[in-house]
């Protein structure tokens, strides 16, 4: 049996692999990079002054600054109390198009209660996602993309 934080860490090493970029994306920029913070291994902490956090992805320019960012939550991880962290990523991604380019992963099943607690606590976002292994493989699912629509996938 594979544990809970194995599985996440499985689940963010895949994104970063297949998401960033698309297999098939064209505009990716060649000096953007990609880290993973799977707690196992921690590649690009994000300093917020008083705390150091460590999103599931972290993408960045070619000059360092923070491009996307991305959380991959366990089903008893969509909760209340992830909130300000959830805040504090969105405030710090950067802006692509129009949005923050903040993205949000979340079991199947717990896309509502994600989708609510965005919501109703007015955290600008980019993409929130599903995620769930079905047949040994991984399927993200796309539920919202308020910003760019090649980002629906």
């Amino acid at each position: 049996m594979i544990s809970p934080e194995e599985t996440r860490r499985r689940v963010t090493r895949i994104i970063a692999a297949t998401r960033f970029p698309f297999i098939d994306q064209t505009d990716w920029d060649p000096t953007w990079r990609v880290y993973t913070n799977d707690h196992q291994k921690q590649e690009h902490p994000v300093e917020t002054g008083d705390q150091v956090l460590y999103p599931n992805v972290v993408s960045t320019f070619g000059n360092g600054d923070l491009r996307v960012l991305c959380e991959v939550e366990m089903k008893d991880t969509v909760t209340e109390e992830q909130v300000p962290k959830w805040r504090t990523l969105s405030e710090l991604a950067g802006v692509t198009y129009k949005l923050k380019k903040f993205f949000l992963y979340v079991p199947e099943g717990m896309e509502e209660t994600a989708q609510r607690l965005l919501e109703d606590n007015t955290i600008e976002y980019a993409g929130l996602r599903t995620w769930a292994v079905k047949d040994g493989k991984l399927v993200i699912t796309p539920i919202v993309t308020p910003d760019e629509e090649k980002d629906h996938r």
